[in-house]
């Protein structure tokens, strides 16, 4: 970011504490659906700028209703400000971090674990994680330790989820003669070769 961005972000940070709450409030708003509106056609440069603003306003805002809005507005943006997404997934209402850990591209993999793994989500938003349209072994690594039967189901029928050698392993130790759970596995095609005859025993009987 150039010299003079810097100086007038922080000509912005000192006005809005001196701001009303609504202006404020208004502000962020505006902003928010000014961005959705243009997000296709914004560049790299523009996306930044955008997420030091909405990060200066929402750093001033408590008001979690308009936060919980502006997760679901961004969520859905695949160039959603990287920043803002970060501060929303860490926000201790699940109204707020819900739809960015269940949906937002912008949140980086290493968010989700970490925040998966401090034992703060609940199984219902775990299975919305587990439907993301894209999962990377990290993350279904730690999904499949810390979910539910459903869950490993929902990654194992979720073309787009990628499985490490060892979450294959830890669903087909699971499976325990259950035909309907190895039959999906089985019909993955990066399942490994080595596993997939512990599943063959299962569907053979």
């Amino acid at each position: 970011m150039t010299p003079a961005a810097q100086s007038l972000l922080a000509q912005l940070d000192s006005t809005l504490a001196e701001a009303p709450t609504t202006w404020r409030s208004a502000a962020l708003r505006q902003i928010v659906e000014l961005f959705v509106a243009g997000a296709e056609s914004f560049s790299d440069d523009h996306v930044d700028v955008f997420d030091e603003v909405l990060s200066l306003l929402i750093k001033k805002s408590v008001d979690r209703t308009q936060l919980a809005e502006i997760s679901n507005r961004l969520a859905p943006v695949d160039n959603a400000p990287a920043k803002v997404v970060d501060t929303l997934a860490r926000h201790s209402d699940v109204a707020v971090h819900g739809p960015v850990l269940a949906q937002a591209k912008a949140l980086a993999d290493e968010v989700i674990v970490d925040l998966i793994d401090r034992d703060r989500v609940d199984p219902k938003l775990l299975a919305r994680i587990a439907g993301r349209a894209e999962l990377s072994t990290a993350v279904t690594d730690v999904l499949l330790k810390r979910g539910n039967a459903a869950i490993q189901r929902k990654i194992i029928d979720n073309p787009n989820a990628h499985i490490s050698e060892a979450g294959f392993a830890r669903v087909v130790s699971s499976v325990n003669g259950n035909k309907q759970l190895a039959a999906p596995i089985a019909a993955r095609k990066d399942l490994p070769e080595e596993l997939r005859i512990w599943l063959d025993k299962t569907l053979n009987k």
